[in-house]
């Protein structure tokens, strides 16, 4: 079964770049994608994980993530990425795979979206430890763990969030992220939308009015450009399989000259 699940990368405007932590390119193949998205990863974890099963290799699902850039004055929007989910995690196991000379830039990044780090008391897993500047703000990575109703299963000591009552797969509902098969990642051009694959938007979203280049998931009830904020698109089967060819056929790694239009050292944090 074929399901792409698309959304806005609100932190990055740039259709033709990205310009944020999350999703992290790791290289050429692989992309890590860790806070953020707080429903798409809790679908994940519900699915893939388990209190006995903190990974899991995703082999006999096609289940595709694709990004397009945020809202900008200019009203152009693009695909600026898109890969096949590869494995599910929970952060405690992603930080101690995750590991070695191909990892090394992922965390010891400042603001690096593996923001967490598992707090052990004898091999088991009692909380996390924030690490980097990623989600800082106002204790924002909280909510990439803990959703409001389990809030009290868990204590925040500064920037520390340690389990209180029951285990962690209770507690840490949110708590998982995974590792994606690098298909298309924008480094000087993003993929335009054109009108095979805006047929097959509206086919998904029937219930949409004014699906366009610009306002790919239609407008809201007073007219206004839907963004689809915190959520995403689920485009399954069928209808799945004809925008993963069309992807297929318009993705292609960048050339030098359109790598030189974005060197990567400007990013904004995940809101």
């Amino acid at each position: 079964m074929t399901r792409v699940w698309m959304y806005s990368v609100a932190a990055s405007e740039d259709p033709d770049n990205i310009r944020c932590y999350v999703p992290w390119r790791v290289d050429d193949d692989l992309i890590f994608f860790g806070p953020c998205k707080k429903l798409m990863r809790k679908q994940l974890r519900k699915h893939f994980l388990g209190s006995d099963n903190s990974h899991a290799t995703v082999i006999d699902h096609q289940r595709f993530i694709v990004g397009i850039n945020g809202r900008n004055s200019q009203r152009v929007r693009k695909v600026v990425w898109w890969g096949r989910i590869s494995e599910v995690m929970t952060f405690c196991e992603a930080d101690k795979r995750l590991r070695g000379n191909r990892f090394r830039k992922l965390r010891d990044d400042r603001d690096s979206p593996l923001h967490v780090r598992p707090l052990l008391e004898e091999g088991k897993l009692i909380g996390y430890e924030h690490v980097s500047n990623e989600h800082i703000e106002g204790g924002a990575w909280i909510s990439d763990l803990v959703s409001n109703s389990a809030r009290q299963n868990v204590r925040v000591d500064g920037r520390r969030l340690t389990l209180q009552h029951g285990n962690p797969w209770k507690a840490f509902d949110r708590d998982c992220c995974m590792l994606i098969e690098n298909r298309f990642f924008a480094q000087g051009k993003g993929i335009d939308f054109d009108e095979e694959a805006l047929e097959i938007l509206r086919e998904a979203q029937p219930d949409k009015t004014g699906i366009d280049s610009y306002a790919v998931f239609g407008l809201t009830a007073s007219g206004h450009v839907n963004g689809r904020r915190g959520k995403f698109l689920d485009i399954p089967d069928e209808l799945a399989d004809r925008f993963i060819a069309w992807l297929e056929e318009r993705s292609s790694k960048p050339t030098v000259n359109e790598r030189a239009g974005y060197d990567g050292t400007t990013k904004t944090r995940c809101p």
